[in-house]
């Protein structure tokens, strides 16, 4: 789904964001998630601040909420095949992890290796939207790789096949679905 078809008719047709997978650890469950919707917070770079919007529906946010911690690891171009695992699946039901190059923060989260970067995260303050959460967090721990280029989600989307196409914009439509009940509570 490119976002002229995910936003019709609005300005944010003309967005193209980098992908992140955002994970979380709770009593000793690790797991993570495809997200779009991270982004800096502050200018001051003694204190980096980002901002992260998650479905309080997902399992990886019920990691999250007892524990105030998360990662984003900045997916890098080579790293498309990662989409399909993280974003059409359930950490209830797989192990989106398993066979996947990670290492662990020093607060013990997931990270994955070979992306653009990564930043450990710890929660300062949250919205509650009905349909996401939105997160201020402090980052405590990050690194950047010079030099990788970030996936944006277009060109993720384009490099799938076509079955995998399918069932991103089948997800993508049952969750919006699934999703207006919830903003409608807010």
């Amino acid at each position: 789904m490119t976002q002229g078809e995910a936003y019709p008719g609005s300005m944010f047709s003309l967005t193209d964001h980098e992908l992140y997978i955002v994970s979380a650890r709770h009593n000793g469950c690790d797991n993570g998630q495809i997200a779009t919707w991270i982004m800096p917070a502050t200018l001051v770079v003694e204190q980096p601040r980002i901002v992260a919007l998650i479905s309080p529906q997902n399992y990886t946010y019920s990691l999250i909420a007892p524990t105030g911690r998360f990662a984003v690891s900045m997916l890098s171009e080579e790293q498309h095949e990662l989409v399909p695992r993280f974003g059409l699946y359930s950490g209830r039901d797989i192990d989106k992890f398993q066979g996947v190059k990670t290492e662990r923060t020093a607060s013990g989260l997931l990270i994955l290796v070979d992306g653009c970067g990564w930043a450990d995260c710890v929660v300062v303050s949250t919205l509650d939207a009905g349909d996401r959460i939105l997160m201020l967090a402090d980052i405590v721990e990050q690194e950047f790789s010079c030099g990788t280029r970030p996936l944006r989600k277009n060109a993720a989307f384009a490099l799938q096949p076509r079955e995998i196409r399918d069932l991103l914009d089948k997800k993508h439509r049952d969750d919006g679905e699934r999703d207006k009940q919830w903003i409608r509570h807010f």
